[in-house]
């Protein structure tokens, strides 16, 4: 299995294993949150791919891994994990900057955080930095898992009317809900338009969420499985620990 080459809040890393075992037989897979991609870089390649995520800044990096992977190492390949180049990277204005050189500030940020935010640079006393952006060749098998992907910067109800088929299978895996640590705001209102519109596609879905009474009560009609995940990435350690979450499904 291919490790994505970013960490994201919520990434699957620990839930992928089980969420590929579940998918049905499809022709056309369409990722509506990609994030860092866990699972659609662990499980194998499918005839048809879109990768979707409503983060700008998020989908300029993969298309430019895409098309441009060895230019963003060799930018990258004299840079060191550093306080001060964080907050440099952190500072600039992306509107000045060029689409590979926002991708490598974006890179360079989400890597060298803490839990992958972005925000504040990230540094420990029993843990090293997170060299792999560093090294060359790094991105290639990447670029060649991304090659005939179709990547897509836009909202999940125009993803599912573009590429919902009777053979198209949706992964979703949206920010929790009333769950802090997301950059984005999605709430009860999205969720709920979320869940019609997975009510009536033709195809199939997989969703994966947190256990809340009323996610419960939202998805009561479709197949809820019920699971467990360990986090450990948080300063509060009262806030590590196993939590339950759901896996929906309409198959």
């Amino acid at each position: 299995m291919m490790k994505p080459p970013i960490t994201r809040m919520g990434g699957k890393s620990k839930l992928r294993k089980e969420i590929i075992s579940m998918i049905p037989d499809h022709t056309c897979y369409v990722e509506l949150f990609f994030g860092a991609g866990w699972v659609y870089f662990g499980k194998e390649p499918s005839k048809v791919e879109v990768i979707n995520d409503i983060d700008k800044e998020l989908i300029n990096l993969f298309r430019m891994i895409k098309y441009h992977a060895p230019e963003i190492e060799r930018m990258l390949e004299y840079e060191f994990s550093g306080r001060d180049i964080f907050e440099e990277y952190k500072n600039m204005t992306i509107e000045n900057l060029t689409e590979i050189h926002r991708s490598v500030r974006f890179l360079y940020l989400i890597s060298q955080s803490f839990a992958g935010k972005g925000n504040h640079y990230g540094y420990g006393t029993n843990s090293k930095p997170k060299p792999q952006i560093f090294y060359k060749g790094i991105l290639n098998d990447i670029k060649e898992r991304l090659r005939n992907t179709y990547v897509e910067n836009l909202s999940f109800e125009k993803t599912i009317e573009k590429y919902d088929r009777d053979y198209t299978f949706f992964f979703a895996d949206p920010p929790y809900f009333e769950t802090a640590g997301y950059g984005n705001s999605f709430k009860e209102e999205e969720h709920l338009i979320l869940r019609d519109k997975l009510k009536n596609i033709k195809g199939k879905f997989l969703l994966t969420i947190n256990d809340h009474e009323k996610v419960r009560e939202w998805y009561k009609d479709f197949n809820i499985k019920e699971t467990e995940v360990s986090y450990s990435v948080a300063k509060d350690k009262k806030a590590r620990g196993k939590y339950k979450e759901l896996i929906i499904t309409n198959y």
